[in-house]
């Protein structure tokens, strides 16, 4: 009887494991649910998601999954970390093992992802990251951060005259690429002996935190003592600033160089323009290419269709400035395509990024970056 008992829990559990293993098997988003209907498996691993521009991104990327020669063959996932490098870390490990064909990835370090990448790279995952990590084995689009920040620096520095006060406005600390732009801007700074760092205010490229953070330095710094102002992200916003506190029209809006936000690009067009929010600025609007992001999903594609792609992929930004900002009247793909920048007022947030369209992505409009859908969805 003592055997028979055992025996018969034995097959008991037995049957209990077995019965775990396929539930488990069954379970979805498993490696087991990508293959039975034969897509791809590509992730998008986004970390800070406090701002306009990631949302775009992540439409982006949901827009190039929906183009016709991808919608039947990917199924697309996306996860959020937020600020937090170990949280990323364990979301792209869950990827992994989930049967993750492919993972995009906007990094919060550039250093701490780096073992989880690795182990991607031999397990077979395609790891494609915007704006760097140091593994070698990802596959790595980036703006060259240092070159970027100098370049705007230099604009402003110009309009002003070879000497003055800057005001700069940072990124998220840590994030590589909001790292290399501010070194890019001190580096400018330190060329031109007449020109001093006023302030460096942490961003978060966020417009309303460049807003709080200006207004704790006008506290106790005037309009009057600005004469140059660079930002990863705040433009517009500083601009909307001095229109508020009148500082405009009796004196022209400070030079300031950054982002590709519209209601940036807006305030660049002439007064008489009749457009709503033209202020005639002089300014310089180069984004750190929302494009790219989208391009990053392409370029996982390339590589899993078996194509030769270069694991370092670098790539400039679109300048604009009051000399040749032209509006669009839809912000389709096609109109970017033969030359405007800038959409009417209205049609997307002030806040939004409006470098969503390159030669790499053509088939992104303003539709792709507000609704994650291509034009011709």
């Amino acid at each position: 009887m003592r055997r028979s008992s055992i025996g018969l829990f034995a097959r008991f559990a037995f049957l209990a494991i077995l019965g775990v293993a396929i539930a488990w098997s069954m379970a979805p988003n498993r490696a087991s649910a990508k293959t039975a209907d034969g897509k791809l498996l590509v992730y998008y691993s986004m970390s800070y998601v406090g701002n306009a521009w990631q949302t775009e991104a992540k439409n982006l990327i949901t827009a190039m999954a929906l183009l016709p020669e991808y919608v039947d063959r990917v199924e697309l996932r996306v996860q959020a970390a937020g600020a937090n490098a170990a949280r990323q870390i364990q979301q792209m490990n869950a990827m992994i093992q989930a049967g993750a064909d492919a993972i995009l990835a906007f990094p919060i370090s550039p250093t701490a992802l780096n073992g989880v990448i690795k182990n991607a790279c031999k397990k077979g995952v395609t790891v494609v990251v915007i704006n760097g990590v140091t593994e070698p084995c990802a596959y790595v689009v980036k703006i060259d951060g240092v070159k970027l920040g100098a370049y705007r620096t230099k604009y402003v520095v110009d309009k002003m005259g070879g000497k003055g006060n800057i005001v700069a406005i940072t990124g998220v600390p840590g994030v590589s690429y909001s790292e290399e732009h501010h070194q890019g801007v001190k580096e400018e700074i330190a060329r031109n002996p007449d020109v001093n760092m006023l302030a460096e205010l942490v961003g978060f490229w966020s417009h309303s935190t460049a807003r709080l953070k200006m207004r704790e330095l006008l506290a106790t710094h005037g309009w009057d003592e600005i004469d140059g102002i660079v930002v990863q992200t705040g433009c517009y916003t500083v601009s909307q600033m001095q229109v508020e506190d009148g500082w405009w029209p009796d004196n022209p809006i400070i030079p300031c160089a950054g982002e590709s936000a519209n209601g940036n690009r807006l305030q660049m067009l002439p007064v008489s323009s009749g457009i709503e929010g033209a202020l005639g600025k002089s300014g310089q609007s180069i984004g750190s290419g929302l494009w790219a992001v989208g391009y990053t999903f392409r370029v996982a594609m390339q590589v899993l269709d078996g194509e030769d792609v270069d694991h370092l992929i670098y790539y400039t930004g679109i300048e604009v400035t009051e000399d040749n900002v032209a509006l669009c009247e839809t912000g389709a793909a096609a109109e970017f395509a033969a030359g405007c920048n800038t959409i009417r007022p209205g049609t997307v947030p002030p806040d939004y990024a409006i470098d969503f369209w390159s030669p790499q992505v053509p088939e992104m409009g303003f539709k792709a970056a507000l609704h994650g859908v291509p034009d011709d969805y």
